[in-house]
């Protein structure tokens, strides 16, 4: 075995740009080979790692000179982007005695694995989300799945890939899916950053495409030092402040809902708090609007500890009756949400001091008839003493559409 591959590994910094006022929000660590060797590009570093049987010595080397870039020469303002490889996602990223806390850190996930099959890497993800990293999904666009993986991994960041970039000006097509991205990302409170600008012309489309963020070698290529901000072949619009890549607020996918979506939420927040089934109802991005007092009786959980959170933030942790966790890869309304049905399963869920306990659940779609559009869902469940597995199947409703709850704003 040779590992002089691993010898003068450096990091490449690409930045990633503000695209209204030029500012580097942050950068992506990219490995480089030692430059007199046969491996000098991350190709074929990676490929010899796989010959030697040393993929996650290479992983590990990757993420450690990365971090040590980020501390030495990030500003406070600024993200790190670090790119994981998916099979060592249960390997423990080390920052210590580093000033580079986990909320400065952007993980780079790639969705041209197939991150809904992996229900080991899901969970990964899952705990990241609540160590405090933001989440990247990679290359979107061009992987195993759209919206489904936004509503799943619910990421913070979302980067467009390359292949969608290339000639944009030039392709209906390409500025008529990306404009679908940028939808389904307002949907989600999910930021964009275009991959792989490498021309003006591609810059000032994606610029009136209404992409916030860019990153590609028209705006600066990787190299060993950070580059100057702003970057003075971008900027559009003078700002007082510039905006972070990360300032969606918390709340801010409640603060988009249109007035029919807020009168429906209104209307299906009364129907469950006057309800004697336990309850709760959910936005898009799942989170709980509406918690009701026969929920807390079952549970223990409180309206303060789960209206305005999200269902998966790690209270009930549904999971079906192998064990199997339901919030991060299966959940039920997930797939309400997105196939308009309602669904019927049982599942077991935990109580406020860790007990778990078998409950039957039915979500129903919440319908917008105004924006034809599905805009959240109602989870009744009930506790159950023998629980009988059920697979997750949908369950016809008597209109024609299957919606379940239809409110007419």
């Amino acid at each position: 075995m040779d590992a002089a591959f691993l010898d003068g590994l450096w990091v490449a910094a690409q930045p990633i740009v503000n695209l209204s006022t030029g500012e580097v929000v942050g950068y992506e660590s990219l490995i480089r080979g030692k430059p007199s060797s046969p491996w000098t590009s991350p190709a074929q570093l990676f490929e010899e790692a796989r010959n030697q049987g040393l993929e996650s010595e290479l992983e590990m080397q990757c993420r450690t000179l990365g971090l040590e870039w980020g501390h030495r020469h990030l500003n406070s303002e600024q993200m790190l982007f670090l790119n994981i490889n998916g099979d060592y996602a249960h390997v423990p990223i080390n920052t210590d005695k580093l000033q580079l806390g986990p909320t400065r850190i952007a993980l780079e996930i790639s969705e041209s694995q197939n991150i809904l099959e992996n229900a080991d890497y899901l969970q990964q993800i899952h705990r990241w989300r609540e160590e405090g990293y933001l989440l990247v999904l990679d290359d979107y666009g061009v992987g195993y799945a759209g919206l489904g993986l936004l509503l799943t991994v619910q990421p913070h960041i979302a980067k467009i890939d390359r292949l969608l970039i290339a000639g944009v000006e030039h392709d209906q097509m390409r500025q008529s899916m990306i404009t679908h991205f940028r939808e389904l990302a307002l949907d989600q409170s999910v930021s964009l950053v275009a991959e792989g600008i490498e021309t003006e012309a591609e810059l000032r489309t994606i610029q009136k495409l209404g992409i916030p963020f860019g990153q590609g070698f028209f705006l600066g290529q990787p190299q060993a030092n950070p580059v100057i901000s702003p970057r003075p072949q971008v900027m559009t619009s003078a700002s007082k402040k510039p905006s972070k890549l990360w300032a969606l607020s918390s709340d801010s996918d409640l603060r988009r809902l249109t007035p029919s979506d807020q009168e429906i939420f209104q209307k299906s927040t009364e129907i469950v708090y006057a309800t004697s089934f336990p309850a709760y109802v959910v936005t898009r991005t799942r989170r709980i609007v509406a918690w009701n007092q026969a929920a807390t009786a079952l549970t223990g959980w409180t309206q303060e500890q789960m209206e305005k959170h999200r269902c998966m933030d790690r209270r009930l942790n549904h999971r079906d009756l192998k064990g199997n966790p339901l919030c991060v890869a299966a959940c039920p309304l997930v797939a309400t949400i997105m196939n308009d049905y309602a669904h019927k399963q049982c599942v077991t869920t935990f109580t406020v001091d860790g007990s778990q306990i078998p409950i039957e659940i039915l979500s129903t779609p919440l319908w917008n008839p105004t924006s034809h559009k599905t805009i959240g869902a109602i989870e009744y469940f009930w506790p159950v003493k023998s629980p009988v597995e059920s697979e997750l199947e949908p369950l016809r409703c008597d209109s024609d559409h299957s919606r379940g709850i239809e409110l007419s704003p």
